[in-house]
């Protein structure tokens, strides 16, 4: 992999692309450390657009920066993660709220395209390729609003906590409830069904986040945290 392999304006904005993605997915861990030279001759860039990457991800929340011992990806805390978790549910719950009357036809058919994405990716046993389009699905939903400021606020904090999803197993049986409620979710919003709407989502989110804080508090548990 070289830099000119990757989307982005700056050599910047395509390593913080990178380190975001590999972040995201699960390919570095919470705890690990991120070596800058490494990185560099990795992407075939000098240190400083991995360094200025390094200050964003860190500003957002995904990496930890120390004097002593440089760049780690962050370690999972799980009461910030219940306080966050907490605050996106009501937060993409509103977005949802407001998509049912912004969202466009356009954007619609986007969404419905990246459920029968998930479909396709669930009978593959493709996770990697599910979790990535679900990834898509959401942002683009809560980007239906139309509200920009709200939008930031949800991205900010889906940065802070999505990587504490890279722990645990996908349970197959859990996708195929979920990629259900999507359709529901797209079912609503072309009807303008904001009831159902913001009940799809609120419980989908619920749900879903008290899995990760379980997995996250069973996993502690079992080594001695």
């Amino acid at each position: 992999m070289t830099i000119g392999d990757l989307e982005g304006n700056t050599k910047s904005d395509k390593v913080y692309e990178f380190l975001k993605e590999k972040i995201l997915t699960g390919h570095y861990k919470p705890g690990d450390r991120l070596v800058i030279r490494e990185v560099s001759r990795q992407l075939g860039v000098s240190d400083i657009p991995v360094r200025e990457a390094i200050k964003k991800l860190a500003s957002e929340g995904l990496l930890e920066l120390k004097s002593h011992s440089g760049a780690r990806i962050a370690p999972l805390n799980i009461g910030n993660l219940e306080e966050i978790f907490m605050i996106r549910v009501e937060l993409e719950t509103l977005a949802t709220r407001l998509a049912v009357h912004a969202a466009t036809a356009e954007e619609l058919d986007l969404l419905e395209s990246y459920v029968q994405s998930m479909d396709d990716s669930i009978e593959k046993d493709d996770i990697p390729a599910y979790t990535a389009t679900n990834r898509q699905f959401h942002q683009l939903l809560y980007r239906t609003s139309h509200s920009p400021i709200l939008i930031e606020m949800i991205e900010n904090l889906f940065m802070r906590s999505e990587n504490s999803k890279m722990i645990f197993h996908h349970d197959p049986a859990r996708l195929r409830i979920s990629n259900a409620e999507h359709h529901a979710l797209v079912d609503a919003l072309r009807q303008k069904d904001e009831e159902t709407a913001v009940s799809v989502i609120r419980t989908q989110k619920e749900n879903g986040f008290k899995i990760v804080i379980n997995a996250l508090k069973l996993s502690r548990s079992l080594l001695g945290g």
